[in-house]
């Protein structure tokens, strides 16, 4: 019943027909239910100290960000690429490689983005080409310290409960330095190349775009009213290509160039923004998001802009018209942008996803206000204005002090993660409701809810079965096989469902197996770690991967092609690294 429930599980986790955290309460839930384990047991992970050390570094990292700090500094690393293509890839994984050691991936990927697009924009480099070495090197700095991402928090948590022993700060330390080389000599020598380089014009001289499908409708007085699409002239003079067209009820996909044009059509026309505004003006047509609720901002200098939803974001899950966005934030969505391409649907009606782009139009403090309280990341055109830079040296100064207490083993880290966090707040680098809303609340029940499966295949006997069967393939091979085989099962499950989960999942078989083979747990316990945190072949494995996903204007293909020879090349480091420095 265990090893059913774990099928479900990972099926469910893999295809995201449900959210990931409603299957980890799903698996809770049947657990206890069956009586599997008991009902404390099934609540038992939300009192784990690695939930609790997972929320506050989610709060101590927003206190870095909120406040600009890592901002400025990004700035100054960047800006030693002088030029260089080659120089300017290396220096952004280790900038962002660094900030992640210490901060949450997602909010180094975050803050230094828009930095990196920027600088793209004036070294004249497609962003295409940059925005998967940041989002690598963010995964590649995780490891390096026990605080770096949820997996190596879980496991030292898991490793204490099971055998008492732990992990120092940074005990992860010289297995990431040399995971974090490889990484980046990867991308220098032969990553980089893989990339694609994907330019579709420019919306302004601040940043590039890329091509999205805007709705628009034809006026009664407009002259293309009754013409052909060929005759239009929207291709030849505005690079404009007509997709679709919604006549009523009826909706013509790909309609052909001989098509008449007819008042009262909506558009779905193909193409960058600045070509769209412009025919808006000389063909007499009329946005759809304007239609309906006319810009309340006449008088005030518009401008266009894109912004990608960060999973902090009130809006995923949700439709434009469902959060009234053009009545409540006074701006209009002119496109969207996902996974790699533009969505050929009416843009009030589709549910927003987490690392979508939206293309908006309407005035600098509007779009200011978005960026800032809504959990958009805006993406050039509006320089980030940190809530609070004069508190930037006390974020540093707590990150210093949590480390430093951790390092001296004066506090644990369950301990001392929370008091940075209370410190965060106290300090004013943070309001309270800043501090709540910086957690990622859908990671913490996924742990939670995934922690007592780990139990229930421990006490069931499922993960000794599982352990026994794997020790009767590679076994005879000696430990240095078994936790290279358990080191890529744990980074391929990460492909496809949540590293935590993932890390959860193989704790207690990666356990039965050292006891098996009579050998310490802790390289195991270290290779389930790093394994968790090398998710580089797809954009849903991790979500710095989705992030930059939509601002990159990459494809699946994208991830995969340059990702498969990193996983390959971190698994060979990784397993012959960890039993040199952790021996059996």
């Amino acid at each position: 019943m265990t090893l059913g429930i774990l099928l479900v599980a990972v099926l469910l986790f893999a295809t995201e027909w449900l959210p990931m955290d409603m299957v980890a309460l799903l698996v809770l839930l049947a657990l206890a239910i069956s009586g599997m384990v008991s009902i404390q047991e099934a609540l038992s992970g939300f009192a784990n100290p690695a939930v609790i050390t997972v929320a506050a570094m989610f709060v101590i990292s927003a206190g870095i960000t909120h406040t600009g700090a890592l901002g400025k500094a990004g700035v100054l690393f960047i800006h030693l690429a002088k030029g260089s293509e080659n120089r300017l890839t290396a220096i952004i994984m280790v900038s962002v490689a660094l900030a992640s050691s210490f901060i949450n991936n997602i909010g180094a990927t975050a803050v230094l983005m828009p930095v990196v697009i920027d600088v793209c924009r004036r070294l004249h480099i497609s962003p295409s080409k940059m925005l998967i070495p940041l989002a690598y090197g963010s995964l590649l700095g995780g490891v390096c310290t026990l605080v770096g991402t949820p997996p190596n928090i879980l496991m030292n948590a898991l490793l204490q409960e099971y055998t008492g022993e732990r992990f120092g700060l940074f005990s992860f330390t010289p297995v990431g330095l040399v995971i974090v080389t490889v990484g980046i000599g990867y991308m220098l020598l032969l990553g980089r190349r893989l990339l694609p380089v994907r330019k579709s014009g420019q919306l302004t001289e601040a940043y590039q775009v890329k091509e999205y499908i805007t709705q628009a409708e034809i006026l009664p007085d407009s002259p293309i009213a009754g013409q052909t699409i060929a005759g239009s002239s929207l291709e030849r003079d505005f690079q404009l290509r007509v997709r679709a067209i919604l006549r009523g009820r009826e909706k013509i996909p790909a309609p052909r160039r001989n098509r008449k044009l007819r008042s009262g059509d909506i558009l779905f026309l193909e193409g960058n923004p600045q070509g769209i505004l412009k025919v808006i003006k000389a063909k007499g047509l009329e946005l759809i998001p304007e239609r309906d609720n006319p810009p309340p901002h006449r008088g005030k200098e518009l401008m266009v802009i894109e912004a990608s939803l960060t999973p902090n974001s009130e809006m995923a899950g949700k439709t434009l018209r469902q959060v009234r966005f053009r009545e409540t934030y006074g701006l209009n969505v002119l496109a969207l942008w996902r996974q790699g391409a533009p969505v050929v649907k009416k843009v009030d009606h589709v549910v927003l996803r987490f690392g979508d782009v939206l293309l908006l139009q309407g005035d600098e403090a509007g779009i200011a206000h978005l960026g800032r309280e809504h959990g958009f990341l805006l993406l050039g055109g509006i320089e980030p204005t940190p809530y609070r830079p004069r508190q930037a040296p006390m974020a540093l100064l707590v990150l210093a002090g949590v480390i430093l207490l951790t390092v001296t083993e004066s506090l644990s880290i369950a301990l001392a993660a929370p008091l940075g966090a209370v410190a965060m707040v106290l300090s004013g680098c943070l309001n309270m409701q800043e501090a709540y809303e910086s957690i990622d609340w859908r990671i913490l029940l996924l742990i939670a809810g995934t922690l007592p499966l780990g139990l229930a295949l421990q006490n069931s006997g499922a993960a000794s079965l599982l352990a026994q069967n794997i020790l009767h393939l590679i076994g005879h091979w000696g430990p240095m096989a078994v936790l290279a085989v358990f080191f890529l099962l744990t980074s391929l499950l990460t492909e496809i469902m949540s590293h935590a989960a993932a890390a959860v999942l193989i704790a207690p078989v990666v356990l039965h197996a050292a006891i098996s083979l009579q050998v310490s747990p802790r390289p195991f316990f270290m290779a389930v770690a790093v394994a968790a945190s090398s998710c580089f072949m797809t954009p849903i494995s991790h979500q710095s991967n989705a992030l930059v996903m939509g601002p990159g204007g990459y494809r699946f293909s994208d991830f995969a092609r340059t990702g498969t020879l990193l996983n390959l090349l971190v698994w060979a480091c990784a397993s012959l690294m960890i039993p040199l420095l952790f021996p059996f």
